[in-house]
This record gives structure tokens, C-alpha cells and sequence, in this order.
């Protein structure tokens, strides 16, 4: 054994010194990233580990408002086992009330792979029978046997569902499944209904399920088929938990990196304590890596232990998750460790550890021992060769952020903005210093003792207005999107939105549907708008299926679009480029595109466009691009064709309906069952509430995450404060000794942790409330109303917390009696 690591192992059995600081951040920083992360990890693993049961299949093929032609099924059945299913939106009666479901018409043996889990009972056998899903159940009261009425056709509930195949693996209904006899007797099925056929593929061993369906739009280029393999399982929850999972990375990334200012801190005053034995150690000959080394192998071995405890503790996460959420997440997190995040997560911590306590330890070895022996303060400057490590170090962190994120550009702009807070936050800390040095002459002497703190030689105000400034902004930011986006979805939302939206309305029924409306809800402001569905299949020419990659913000391409033909420009929208055209169009194809989905494209006016519908491919020149106010919840569509070209495609009508003031809507609901039973409602209360719990949902992680921050910050400060112990109690004897009351000098600690926190709480709150209010209002384009008291309150009980936390910290120094303490001088 060396004599560097003799030493340190020595050196460590005296005790850590100042680095239980580095031990506490290190470990809590390390617990969120790594909780963050094999979380994420955990979910992408049950996917990528059940994608085939997720999907149903290896392949599923599916194609809007149609069904394969013989010469397509016949090339699909040559491919593998085929399971076929038909979907559509569907609105269900039981008994006097109605509910929206997601109706599918399956075959038997139906799906091709994994299976269908019940609850109880079994899935349909005859033409009368329908499983349904478990929400329905439990909100209705569903058992066995119950009866259920859609479109058409009576059923009896032969089934519970509790789990089954869903490509996207989100859904806005719960399911009902019937036999494809029992679908036909429905009658939901026409000529312009919004239906999806799918057939699912059980493939030969060895066959590649990307090859084959890639090969399969080729050989049909103009059917607007949308191709769905193992790895696109689960997608909507793939991107949910990838955008989530970015967010909260990028959180407790940031907690990191005010844990660093604590791992510094703690760095400094172990070196500090070590001072002595270093300057003793090199009056004997020890030689300068030597005693590098001696340090080094403490903090260390001390790193390692936090990061293990921080790694064993997020390693835990997915499972603690999938127990207490297992109703609520639609894929169950793999409870195994996830060693890739976790390994991750430890780099990250030993990077951090590297590049805080580098400086600290460089000037602890290389302070001479002379000086040091005298008793002066700390002389070693800083070298500009100590840089080199820990620069290398944190360009190491923000590159693998940036390498191993979702979005690359969302993380350098985090980094970067993080960075640019750091030092603000820290111009702040050397202000209230300078501030405090010209105004601390002023008031009485309690008040210029601690005013005097803030700037004396070792005071640590910068470090802790960075810590504190940067947990408190963050914390400050997220609480008023929050409260912003919950404020639109609870209050502008439904005070703007029509109570009702509907789909399917057979355009000959529109009379018909229009006089159920009369009737049923006199003076109700009701809107119309043809409606067809399908997929873009070609940009300028070149086939969507041959982009290798679809690119971020071009969300047009991703399945089947909804798709409307008008003379009008609709309300809510204003075209940006190019022109609307005239009411009384009569020639070529052209569509209007939403501005947004064209720059992720980087298409430009007079480009082409070609669309699907019903298998048949119309190939349109863009007239214009339009910016649409997706607020609105009127009729808002990417792609608006203009008159001539669909109106003789097979189309229904969907229809919003805005009832006067206090009028019910559940009588028009119920006739309309009656009447027009092939008619899908969506409740928009509904779907607000969905989303109120996926917000809140969200929320709470978010809120979570960055409570770590917080906790981090307040023990950095706590560390900060314990580290100066041995001066504050020297300060506190002499002061006693001249008179001061315990009181005097609690009160003069008091006013130097008002002064630091209080300016610093207010820096933290604009900052907070201005990055809020740019999010808000700039990238959601809503408007900005935070719940203002809460918001209020975030930043004046962090200065609260900081206070009571610093002064918890000083309280052993005050309570040194000055006859023991000038004994140990």
C-alpha cells in the first residue's frame, strides 16, 4: 500500500470532519437521479420486454374507414397468423344514462399475441355478448349479465376486462368488445363512419416485423396503411414517459448541481480541519501526492459511500411506483434494478464530486506550512492549473445530459440557463456583500454585527445565495406554470368550451339531428363541420413511409389526421402565408396547413401534399398556412381542404353543442341515443377531468423532484453554517465576555440570515415568476394566472425554513460557555 493511501486510511479513522455535508447532498442528489431515471428506465423496459403483448402481435396494420381490400388481405394473410379488429368510438346506453366507449369488433382467437386479462367472466362467444372494461364497470355498476346497449343492438356483459393489447396504450373511452357479428348488428359500421380496421400479425420466427411492413406500404403506397411493430408498442406511453422523464431528469440534474455547491463547501472545511496535520506532514518531508492522495481517499471513500446509498435508494423507486400506481399506470414499471440508470446516475455523482472538491483540496495541499503553523487564514490562492480538472469535469456532466436526453437542444438551453442563474444568483450574493460592507455601519450594534457577518473573511454568502436562490426559483417557476395550465383546464376552459362534442352524425340524419337539437335544447348555439379521417401519405412527391425518421413537432404524419373540407376561414384561425381561397373555389386540390406542423416539415407555399381517404390518394397544392388557437375547442383541423374535392368522398358531420346557461344537456344525451344511437357524445367535463388527474399526476412528481432541490439547498445551508462553528462560537464568547446576552447575539445571527435570504428570496421569486410567466405565455400561449397567494407564500416560507435551518445550525456555538471555550484556545 502506498503511502498516500496508508495515510488516508489514518486520516479517515479520525473522523469525516465537514464531510458529512458531502455525504448528505451527494446521497440525496444521487437518490433523485437515480430515482428519475430507473423510473423511466423501468417503464421503456416493460415495453420494450412485453412489446409484443402490448401490440397484440409483432405487426398490426391498420387503415382508416375502410377495410383491406381482397387484394391486400390476401398480402397480409401471406405474411403470418392475422387477427382482425374493427374500432370506432361508440356511445353506450345503460339504462337511462349514457356513456362513451371504445368499441371493437374482434375476431375469434382475436389477439394474434399476449392476451386478454379479465376480471372475471369470459369474452364474447355469441353475437349477443360484450366484454367490457373495468372502468365501466366499476362507474356503472356493471356485473355479469348486466345489459348494454349500442347502436342498434342489445347486449349482455358476458366479461370484465382488466388489461388488453392497445398499440397507443392510451385511451379516452374505456373498452367494449364484441364479436364481429355482434359489431355488424350494431350498424355503427357506414360508408364516411370514423372507424379504424386493424390486423394484428403473428410473424414467422425470424422474420423482421419493420422489413415486412415497410415492404407491405410499399407494395400499396396510395392505401393510407399506417404500420405499427414491437418497436412502436405502447408509443403514446413511450413519448409520455420519455417528455416526463426528460422534465424531472432535468430537475434532479439541477438539484445536482446545488448539491455540488454543498459537496464544495464540505470539501473546504474537511481541508480546513486538516490543515495543520498537512503543514506538520511536509515540515517532516511528506511529499505533495502523497498527501493529495491522503485527502483524495477520503472524500473519496465517502462519495462512494453516498453515491451507493443514493443509487440503492433510487433503485428502489420502480418498484415502490408500480405497487402504489399499479391502477392508475397503464404499464407496470419493471421492479428489477435498473443497472444502466443506476450506473449512470453514479457517474454523474463522481463527476460532480470530482469537479466541486478539486479546488479545496488543491489549496489545502499546496498551502505553506509556515503560514499554516502561525495560525493565518487559508493563503493559497487558487492556481490556474487547479482548473483544468474540474472544468473537464462539469464539460464531462453537460455532455453526457446532453448525450444520453431525449432532446438535446432542450438540455443545452436547461444547461446553459442554469449556468447563466448560477451566476446571477451569485453576482446577488457578492452585492449583498458589498451592500452589507457600505451600510453595516449604520444602526445599532446588534444590527451592524450582523450585517458585519455577511462579508467578513470566510463567510460563505455567495455559495448559500446560489443554493438557495436556485431551488427556490425552480420551485417558484414550477408552481406558477402550474398553477397557470391548472387554471385554464378549470376555469377558462370549461367557461369557453361547448358542453358537447359529437362525431358520426350521418350527413342525411343532419335535419334530423339538428331538430333533436331544437327541441331538446331551445336557443342552444350549435356548430356542424364535415368530417373524414386519413393519413398523409407523400410530401412533395417523396412517400412519408421512406422518411427514416419523423421529425420533432410533426405530429400530422403520426397515424391518421382528422380532415375537413371549407369555403371559410374558421374562427380561431388566421392565415399567417400565402391565401385563403375565394368562397366559390372550383378547380385543383388545395389545402390550408396549420403554420406549426409546416416549419417542422419546412414545407413552404405551393409545396404538395398527399392524403389518403378511403384508401384513394388526392394529391393537394398548399395554399396557405394558418396559425390556429387550439384554446378555442372550436372545430380546429391541421388540414383543411378546400370546397370540390371531398364533398363527394363518403363523410359524416361532427357537431359541438353550447347549451344556455344553466340548461342540462342530459335529455338531448338521451333522445339522441334513442334516435341517433349511431351518434358518439363526448362530454367535454370529462375529458378535462382526465386530464385535471394526468396534470395533477404530473404535478405532484415534478413537485417532488424538486423538493429534493430544496432539501439540498437547506442542508447546504445547515453545512454552511456548522462549517464556521468554530468561528461563530469564538465571535459568541467575546461577545459574552463584553456583556452580549445569548439573546443579542441570536438576534445578530438572526439579521444576517434575514439579510441573505430575504434578498435572495425576492431574486428567486422574479426570476421564478418571470421564467413562468415565459412559458406560459410564450410556448403554451395561455394566459399567465398562477395562484398568486401560493405562489407568494412558496418564496416567504423557503425564507422562513432558511432562517430557522441556519440558525438550528449556529445554535450549538451560542450555547458555548465562554469559561470552556477559552479553555480549549
Amino acid at each position: 500500500m502506498s503511502a498516500g493511501l496508508k495515510l488516508g486510511r489514518r486520516d479517515l479513522a479520525q473522523g469525516i470532519g465537514g464531510l458529512w455535508l458531502l455525504l448528505a447532498c451527494l446521497a440525496i442528489a444521487v437518490a433523485g437521479l437515480a430515482a428519475v431515471t430507473s423510473l423511466s428506465s423501468a417503464i421503456a423496459s416493460t415495453i420494450d420486454g412485453q412489446a409484443r403483448e402490448l401490440l397484440g402481435g409483432d405487426l398490426a396494420l391498420s387503415v382508416a374507414q375502410r377495410s383491406a381490400t381482397p387484394e391486400e388481405r390476401a398480402a397480409i394473410a401471406r405474411l403470418g397468423t392475422v387477427r382482425e379488429s374493427v374500432t370506432l368510438r361508440s356511445t353506450a346506453q345503460i339504462g337511462a344514462q349514457t356513456a362513451l366507449v371504445d368499441l371493437s369488433g374482434i375476431d375469434q382467437g382475436w389477439p394474434a399475441a399476449g392476451k386478454i386479462t379479465l376480471v372475471s367472466g369470459r369474452l364474447p362467444a355469441s353475437p349477443t355478448d360484450a366484454a367490457i372494461g373495468r372502468e365501466l364497470a366499476e362507474r356503472y355498476s356493471l356485473g355479469i349479465g348486466a345489459p348494454i346497449r349500442i347502436g342498434y343492438a342489445d347486449f349482455r356483459v358476458s366479461g370484465i376486462i382488466d388489461k388488453l393489447p392497445a398499440p397507443s396504450g392510451f385511451a379516452l373511452a374505456p373498452p367494449v368488445l364484441v364479436s364481429r357479428p355482434g359489431l355488424d348488428a350494431t350498424r355503427l359500421v357506414q360508408p364516411g363512419s370514423l372507424y379504424t380496421s386493424s390486423y394484428r400479425l403473428a410473424l414467422p420466427a425470424g422474420a423482421s416485423p419493420q422489413a415486412l411492413g415497410k415492404a407491405f406500404q410499399q407494395r400499396f403506397p396510395e392505401g393510407g396503411w399506417r404500420v405499427t411493430d414491437k418497436g412502436e408498442a405502447a408509443a403514446g406511453i413511450r413519448r409520455f414517459t420519455e417528455r416526463t422523464g426528460q422534465m424531472l431528469l432535468l430537475i434532479a440534474l439541477g438539484a445536482l448541481g446545488i448539491g455540488s455547491i454543498g459537496i464544495a463547501s464540505a470539501a473546504g472545511a474537511f481541508a480546513a480541519s486538516r490543515r495543520a496535520t498537512i503543514a506538520i506532514l511536509k515540515v517532516h518531508g511528506a511529499r505533495t501526492r502523497d498527501l493529495a492522495l491522503m485527502l483524495g481517499t477520503s472524500v473519496t471513500i465517502l462519495a462512494l459511500v453516498a453515491i451507493l446509498l443514493g443509487t440503492l435508494a433510487g433503485a428502489t423507486v420502480p418498484a415502490i411506483v408500480g405497487q402504489a400506481a399499479a391502477d392508475v399506470l397503464p404499464v407496470a414499471p419493471d421492479p428489477m434494478p435498473q443497472w444502466a440508470a443506476l450506473a449512470r446516475s453514479a457517474l454523474f455523482g463522481l463527476l460532480v464530486t470530482l469537479a466541486a472538491a478539486w479546488v479545496p483540496l488543491a489549496k489545502a495541499v499546496r498551502a505553506r506550512p509556515a503560514a499554516v503553523l502561525r495560525g493565518d487564514v487559508d493563503d493559497a490562492r487558487t492556481d490556474r492549473r487547479d482548473l483544468i480538472v474540474p472544468l473537464l469535469a462539469a464539460a464531462a456532466v453537460a455532455a453526457l445530459a446532453i448525450l444520453t436526453s431525449g432532446s438535446a437542444l432542450v438540455t443545452a438551453v436547461t444547461i446553459a440557463g442554469g449556468i447563466a442563474l448560477a451566476f446571477l444568483f451569485a453576482g446577488a450574493g457578492k452585492l449583498l456583500a458589498l451592500a452589507a460592507r457600505r451600510f453595516g455601519a449604520r444602526g445599532g450594534p446588534i444590527t451592524r454585527l450582523g450585517l458585519a457577518a455577511l462579508h467578513r473573511p470566510g463567510a460563505a454568502t455567495v455559495r448559500l445565495s446560489v443554493a438557495l436562490g436556485l431551488g427556490l426559483a425552480l420551485l417558484v417557476a414550477l408552481a406558477g406554470i402550474g398553477g397557470s395550465v391548472r387554471a385554464e383546464l378549470s376555469g377558462n376552459i370549461p367557461a369557453k368550451a361547448p358542453a358537447l362534442f359529437m362525431l358520426d352524425i350521418p350527413a342525411a340524419e343532419e335535419a334530423r339531428f339538428r331538430s333533436l337539437a331544437a327541441t331538446q335544447l331551445p336557443g342552444a348555439d350549435l356548430r356542424l363541420v364535415p368530417s373524414l379521417r386519413g393519413p398523409v401519405t407523400a410530401l412533395n412527391g417523396q412517400p412519408v413511409s421512406a422518411l427514416k425518421a419523423i421529425p420533432e413537432g410533426a405530429w400530422i404524419l403520426r397515424g391518421d389526421r382528422g380532415l375537413t373540407f371549407a369555403r371559410d376561414l374558421p374562427e380561431g384561425n388566421q392565415v399567417v402565408e400565402g391565401r385563403w381561397w375565394p368562397a366559390n373555389y372550383s378547380g385543383p386540390p388545395l389545402v390550408s396547413l396549420d403554420i406549426e406542423a409546416a416549419r417542422a416539415l419546412k414545407l413552404k407555399v405551393g409545396d404538395t401534399i398527399t392524403v389518403a381517404v378511403l384508401g384513394s390518394p388526392i394529391k393537394a397544392r398548399i395554399a396557405s398556412f394558418r396559425s390556429i388557437d387550439w384554446r378555442s375547442l372550436g372545430f380546429n383541423f391541421a388540414i383543411i381542404f378546400a370546397p370540390g374535392t371531398l364533398e363527394q368522398a363518403p363523410y359524416t358531420l361532427m357537431a359541438t353543442v353550447s347549451p344556455t346557461k344553466g340548461a342540462s344537456t342530459l335529455g338531448f344525451e338521451r333522445a339522441l341515443a334513442a334516435d341517433l344511437p349511431m351518434v358518439s357524445t363526448i362530454r367535454v367535463s370529462d375529458v378535462v377531468t382526465q386530464v385535471n388527474t394526468i396534470l395533477e399526476g404530473l404535478d405532484n412528481a415534478i413537485r417532488l423532484a424538486t423538493l429534493v432541490a430544496i432539501v439540498i439547498g437547506i442542508t447546504v445551508l445547515a453545512g454552511a453554517v456548522a462549517a464556521t462553528r468554530r468561528t461563530r462560537t469564538r465571535e459568541s464568547v467575546l461577545l459574552k465576555l463584553v456583556g452580549a446576552t445569548r439573546g443579542q447575539v441570536l438576534t445578530a445571527q438572526g439579521i444576517e440570515f434575514a439579510a441573505m435570504s430575504g434578498g435572495i428570496v425576492t431574486l428567486a421569486f422574479l426570476t421564478g415568476t418571470a421564467a413562468a410567466w415565459g412559458v406560459v405565455t410564450r410556448l403554451f400561449e395561455l394566459p399567465f394566472k398562477p395562484d398568486w397567494p401560493s405562489l407568494i407564500a412558496l418564496p416567504l416560507a423557503g425564507m422562513v425554513v432558511a432562517i430557522l435551518t441556519a440558525l438550528a445550525a449556529a445554535w450549538p456555538a451560542l450555547r458555548a460557555r465562554p469559561a470552556a471555550a477559552l479553555r480549549a484556545v
